[in-house]
Order: C-alpha cells, then structure tokens, then sequence
C-alpha cells in the first residue's frame, strides 16, 4: 500500500469526480425539466417551479465544483505518482481524467 499510495489517492479522487460530475448533470437536468414542465402550467405554479428549478441549479453548481477541485486533486496525485515512479500502470487514473474533461464539454 505505501508504495503506490499517490495512485490509489489519485484513483480515488477521479473516481469521486465522477460521481460528482454526474450528480451536477443530474441537477442540471432537473432543474430544466421542472422550467420545461412550468411553461405549461398556471402562474401560481410557475413560481413554485422556478424556485424549485433554481434550487437545483445551484445544488449542481456546488457538485460541478466539488467535481473540478477533487479531478485537480486527482491530477496533482498522479503527476506525484508519477515522479516517485509507483510501480503500477499509471495510465488507469490519467484515462479517467481524461474521461472526465471529455464530460465537461457533454450537454444535458
């Protein structure tokens, strides 16, 4: 474990960057519905919905940031990883970064 303990680090982290990037997307994706769904509703709903929708646009806000600061954590741990030549396949946590930023640019 002492040993490859920046890669485990590094693995872990990009996995909760995902997890919280499809939490973020999941808000997000919420929160257009409930606008979608109110267009076609009495005004006295309409406000109900765009509270609702603005509550969880700024919950996959927070998520979508939590997930930007724990994939730069993630990136550090491997570049250390990679200075102190763990012996493990480094490329697993590197690809799932790399998966990571091409979900950034993915729309809801």
């Amino acid at each position: 474990m002492g040993k490859r303990k920046y890669f485990i680090i590094s693995l872990l982290l990009v996995i909760c960057a995902l997890c919280s990037d499809f939490a973020s997307k999941a808000c997000f994706s919420k929160s257009t519905f409930l606008l979608a769904k109110s267009s076609s509703t009495p005004e006295t709903n309409k406000t109900q919905a765009k509270i609702e929708s603005d509550k969880f646009l700024h919950r996959g806000t927070i998520f979508h940031r939590v997930g930007v600061g724990l994939a730069i954590l993630s990136f550090l741990f491997w570049i250390v990883s990679e200075a102190r030549r763990e012996s493990i396949w480094r490329l697993i946590p590197l690809g799932l970064l790399i998966f990571y930023l091409f979900l950034q640019f993915m729309m809801v």
